[in-house]
């Protein structure tokens, strides 16, 4: 059960944005296929939360900003988030439901081009940063993490603590077996 959860969580990553099928056989296993199958019900895979450079260009061409505080009147809009054109959380994945994590999460980053020596990723779990996150690491393991809804965010700062990108944050589930099922 363990091996079929982990290969569609892989699976999931790799197909987001598609049409799965899940349906359940006569000995109760539960199936997924990207094929229409009898009595299947139809799943749509959520796209990863991100960070797109281009948006965020357009958006300070346009007189409302994505970050007001981020500029005055006088002065001009970040360039080019510091060079980064795309960070984001990618693990979990955006309404993502996780069963029975042991309470320990692994939270993965993606970042283009590649993290600068004087810049740091600030992770936030709940909205708390989490400090024992190492500086430049795109993946990490999160300790005490229970059932409920949790949000997943990271931004990249520079030795003062300026943010100087960000990506979505990431709202994901965390479910536990019911020892009464």
């Amino acid at each position: 059960m363990i091996v079929l959860i982990s290969l569609m969580m892989v699976a999931g990553s790799l197909v987001a944005g598609t049409t799965l099928f899940r349906w359940v056989d006569d000995q109760g296993r539960v199936h997924y296929s990207d094929q229409p199958q009898p009595q299947a019900e139809e799943i749509e895979v959520a796209e990863p939360a991100t960070f797109n450079n281009r948006e965020a260009n357009r958006a300070r061409q346009q007189p409302t900003l994505r970050n007001p505080a981020a500029q005055t009147e006088t002065s001009p809009a970040r360039d080019s988030f510091a060079g980064y054109e795309h960070v984001a959380v990618t693990a979990p994945t955006a309404e993502q439901v996780l069963w029975n994590l042991g309470s320990i999460l692994t939270v993965n980053l993606k970042v283009r081009p590649a993290l600068k020596p004087e810049h740091k990723f600030r992770v936030t779990y709940d909205g708390r940063e989490i400090k024992d996150w190492p500086a430049s690491a795109t993946s990490y393991q999160v300790r005490d993490v229970y059932r409920g809804t949790h949000t997943v965010a990271v931004s990249i700062v520079d030795g003062g603590g300026k943010v100087l990108a960000s990506g979505d944050p990431v709202t994901f589930y965390v479910k536990q077996t019911s020892a009464q099922n």
